[in-house]
C-alpha cells in the first residue's frame, strides 16, 4: 500500500484544518468532528530467528477530521481527511516520527447514493474483504484496504447496495488504471456480497473476483465463508496483503510479511469464519487457504477473544498459526505463529 509522508509544515498545517474545522461546526452550516482510534499492544512472533520476542505494537491507530455541509437541491457536501500514527517501519508507534496519510476524499451525497474521490477505502474491500479482528489485518485475503485517486459510487436500494469505482493513477499512458464493481443483497439474516476488481493498467488486464456470505444462527452465532480468485495477469497490489509482520522492521529486513505473495499465476483464498457474542463477551475464529497454482499453499488459523468495556473501549488477545509448503516458507524460512494482546479506545 503507498504511503504519502508529510513534513513539519505538513503537520503544522493538518492541525489547523482540524481548528478551524471544529471551529467551523459552531459558525456555520458545516457540521464536523474530529476522531481518532488508538490500537496500541503487544506480540510475540515465532518464526524461528534469533530475534524472536515480544515487541510492542501499533494496529493501525488513527486520527482524522470528517464533515458534511447541506448543498442546494437535497445535496450533501462530505470530505475526510485522515491521518496514520505508527512510524516509518510499519510496525511501530515510535515519537517524532511522521504520521502517515490514509485517507482524503471529498464528495456529494444525494438521491442518486454517494460519490466520492481521493484517496480511500476501495469499493472491493468494503464488500468482500473488511477485516475480522481487532489488528485490522487478516493474512489471507487477497486485494487491498485503500488506494489513490478512487472516484467511487454507492447506492443503496431496498434490500440491495450496489457501488462501483475507477481509478485515474499516474500519467502512466492508462487513463483508468483499473475499475471496480461491487454489490450486496441483505435480507433478514443473510448478507450476500460479491465484487470485482479490474487491471486496466499496462499489458496485464487480468480480474480479481470475491464473494463473501454472512448467516446469523442466532443473536450470539454468526458464521460466513469468502472466496477470492486472482487470475495470473491481475497483478496489481502484487499479490496477497498480509497481516502478520515480522519482528524486524522492514527497513531491516525488507520483508514485513508471514505471507509469500504469488504474483504472475492464479491464485486463490477460500476461508470460514465464525463469530459468538454474549454481553461484554465475543470468540472468534477463521479457518483460510491460499493455493497458489505453482508455488503452493499456506492456511491459517486465527482465534481471538474481546472483552468490551464499552462501546469505544475493548481489549483483545489472538493467536494465529500460519502452516506454509515449502515452496511458500515467509522471509524466515519456518512456519510462523503470532500471539498479541492489544487496547482499542474510540473517541
Amino acid at each position: 500500500m503507498k504511503r504519502v509522508q508529510v513534513n513539519k509544515t505538513s503537520k503544522l498545517i493538518f492541525l489547523n484544518v482540524l481548528l478551524l474545522s471544529c471551529a467551523s461546526a459552531n459558525a456555520s452550516d458545516v457540521e464536523s468532528s474530529f476522531y481518532g482510534s488508538l490500537r496500541l499492544g503487544a506480540d510475540y512472533v515465532d518464526s524461528g530467528t534469533s530475534d524472536d520476542a515480544a515487541n510492542g505494537r501499533d494496529y493501525l491507530s488513527r486520527v482524522g477530521v470528517k464533515a458534511e455541509v447541506q448543498l442546494a437541491d437535497g445535496l450533501t457536501g462530505v470530505g475526510k481527511v485522515e491521518y496514520g500514527l505508527r512510524g516509518d517501519d510499519g510496525v511501530n508507534f515510535n515519537q517524532n516520527q511522521k504520521a502517515g496519510m490514509r485517507q482524503i476524499y471529498v464528495g456529494l451525497k444525494g438521491n442518486f447514493g454517494t460519490v466520492t474521490y481521493g484517496s480511500q477505502t476501495i469499493i472491493w474491500h468494503q464488500y468482500v474483504r473488511s477485516a475480522y479482528f481487532s489488528d485490522g489485518l487478516d493474512s489471507l485475503r487477497q486485494g487491498a484496504i485503500r488506494d489513490d485517486d478512487m472516484l467511487q459510487w454507492q447506492k443503496t436500494y431496498n434490500n440491495w447496495k450496489f457501488g462501483a469505482a475507477i481509478q485515474t493513477e499516474k500519467q502512466d499512458g492508462d487513463s483508468i488504471d483499473q475499475y471496480q464493481l461491487a454489490a450486496q443483497y441483505k435480507n433478514q439474516n443473510l448478507k450476500l456480497q460479491a465484487a470485482l476488481a479490474a487491471d486496466q493498467q499496462g499489458e496485464n488486464t487480468g480480474n480479481l473476483y470475491g464473494f463473501r456470505a454472512w448467516y446469523d444462527i442466532s443473536k450470539a452465532f454468526t458464521v460466513s465463508a469468502f472466496y477470492h480468485l486472482a487470475e495470473e495477469d491481475f497483478d496489481l497490489y502484487k499479490g496477497n496483503s498480509s497481516g502478520n509482520v515480522r519482528l524486524v522492521s522492514a527497513e531491516e529486513s525488507g520483508k514485513v510479511g508471514g505471507v509469500t505473495a504469488c504474483v504472475d499465476e492464479d491464485r486463490s483464498t477460500v476461508g470460514l469464519y465464525g463469530k459468538w457474542r454474549q454481553g461484554n463477551n465475543q470468540v472468534h475464529a477463521r479457518y483460510a487457504v491460499n493455493s497458489c497454482e505453482i508455488k503452493g499453499d499456506v492456511s491459517s488459523i486465527k482465534v481471538e477473544y474481546i472483552r468490551y468495556f464499552s462501546k469505544k473501549f475493548r481489549m483483545w488477545a489472538s493467536f494465529e498459526q500460519l502452516d506454509n509448503d515449502t515452496t511458500r516458507l515467509p522471509s524466515t524460512g519456518e512456519d510462523m505463529s503470532e500471539a498479541q494482546v492489544g487496547v482499542r479506545f474510540d473517541f
